[in-house]
């Protein structure tokens, strides 16, 4: 007799692959600097500028850039921060936006004691940029050898008296889906925290773009209870598969009455995720 099984396993993680990679934004230009900034703007640019130094310092690249965009926001007179936000955005790899920020910056000090330098690194990151997005060269590949067909290897034993490796892969499966649910609990928290500092007890209104961090800090506890949800799930599936392992009696099997599972790609709308599937 023969039955077919599916397993389904969860395919929810893939909702957070967008959060392990960053792509190259889209540059942005710098608004005109229009206006003198006032006492209050400026000390609020001197605080945001030390957090940046801070984030910098630690390596956290993207939060330097936030905190140092809104210091040169509230004192556009500061144009060396346009160097420091090139440096940050080209380790992040943002190399487009950290050429326009350069390039401002000579617009608004022309005089510059480094202006050459600063001239061969705009053309250095410029070449840099053309050759991340030229198109790879196909290579052809060389003309198979003719060999002689090879004599099939003898068949191999039958196995005797062991456990099925089915719930090894299920478990697989959820300690992928954990670690992925990981990373992405981690990185809401992080940017729950950021806008937590920016809007003390959810309140926006004092800060730079109380819409914009509210609706942040809004997204971030969604991405957060989310990555809870998928770690939580994740767990489960390995644990749930390992004693499955350990529980299962073993069976004697034989090549002629079993077909190993298979494991092929499942995606429908709204779902995506992994089949398992094997016969008996």
């Amino acid at each position: 007799m023969r039955k077919h099984v599916s397993l389904w396993l969860i395919g929810g993680a893939v909702m957070v692959a967008p959060a392990l990679a960053h792509a190259e934004d889209e540059p942005k230009p710098y608004p005109e600097c229009l206006k003198v900034p006032t006492e209050a703007e400026t000390a609020a640019a001197k605080g945001a500028y030390q957090a940046g130094n801070a984030s910098f310092d630690e390596a956290d690249y993207p939060r330097a850039i936030t905190y140092w965009e809104d210091a040169y926001r509230r004192d556009c007179t500061a144009n060396l921060l346009l160097k420091n936000l090139a440096r940050a955005y080209e380790l992040y790899g943002q190399k487009r936006q950290a050429v326009v920020a350069l390039e401002t910056f000579l617009v608004r000090e022309p005089n510059t004691a480094d202006k050459e330098q600063i001239q061969r690194r705009i053309e250095v990151l410029k070449k840099q940029i053309t050759a991340e997005t030229a198109p790879p060269v196909a290579a052809t590949p060389p003309p198979a050898a003719k060999t002689e067909p090879a004599q099939p290897p003898p068949p191999p034993p039958e196995p005797q008296g062991k456990r099925s490796i089915t719930p090894l892969i299920v478990a697989g499966a959820g300690g992928a889906v954990l670690i992925v649910g990981g990373v992405m609990y981690g990185k809401a928290s992080k940017d729950v925290s950021h806008y937590e500092e920016l809007c003390p007890n959810r309140n926006c209104d004092n800060s730079s773009d109380p819409a914009g961090n509210k609706a942040g800090g809004n997204s971030a506890r969604n991405r957060k209870i989310w990555g809870g949800v998928v770690t939580g799930v994740g767990a489960a599936t390995l644990a749930g598969g390992l004693i499955w392992y350990f529980v299962q009696p073993r069976q004697a099997t034989s090549s002629a009455s079993i077909r190993k599972p298979e494991i092929s790609p499942a995606v429908s709308p709204g779902f995506a995720g992994v089949s398992l599937s094997g016969a008996f």
